[in-house]
């Protein structure tokens, strides 16, 4: 599991976990549109998941640089993009909950590019200090 390979990077782990329910919804409904109680459950997650890659950028420095860790990081972040923005698309934002829990999503999607940045600039700047 790409978990177990993370467990001295908390902050990731944090992120997986307040993440795997929104991907168990989406991966259980993927041709359906989400109703308001199931969209009103997914939300304090989708909270959990902003509030820790809003703060990912603060400890990222920090790491242990792992060229192999900080590279699987993006693929995961990468993915989990590509999931989040088809979940989103099938959102009404006409509706209370579906256009709440858009807005969250979207401050992800943005995060989620933000880390992934950071990991890259940190990465090339690991390995041209090699050179």
């Amino acid at each position: 599991m790409i978990e177990q390979a993370f467990l001295d990077l908390p902050q990731y782990n944090l992120y997986t976990n307040s993440l795997t329910p929104l991907v168990h919804y989406f991966k259980e409904h993927k041709n359906s549109v989400p109703t308001e109680d199931e969209i009103n459950k997914l939300i304090p997650y989708a909270k959990q998941t902003d509030f820790i890659l809003t703060t990912f950028h603060e400890i990222i420095d920090d790491l242990n640089y792992d060229k192999e860790k900080f590279e699987n990081i993006i693929y995961t972040f990468d993915d989990d993009y590509d999931m989040l923005k088809e979940f989103i698309s099938k959102l009404n934002p006409v509706l209370k909950s579906h256009s709440e829990l858009l807005k969250i999503s979207e401050n992800i999607l943005t995060n989620l590019i933000k880390a992934q940045n950071e990991i890259s600039i940190i990465i090339s700047q690991n390995e041209y200090k090699k050179i």
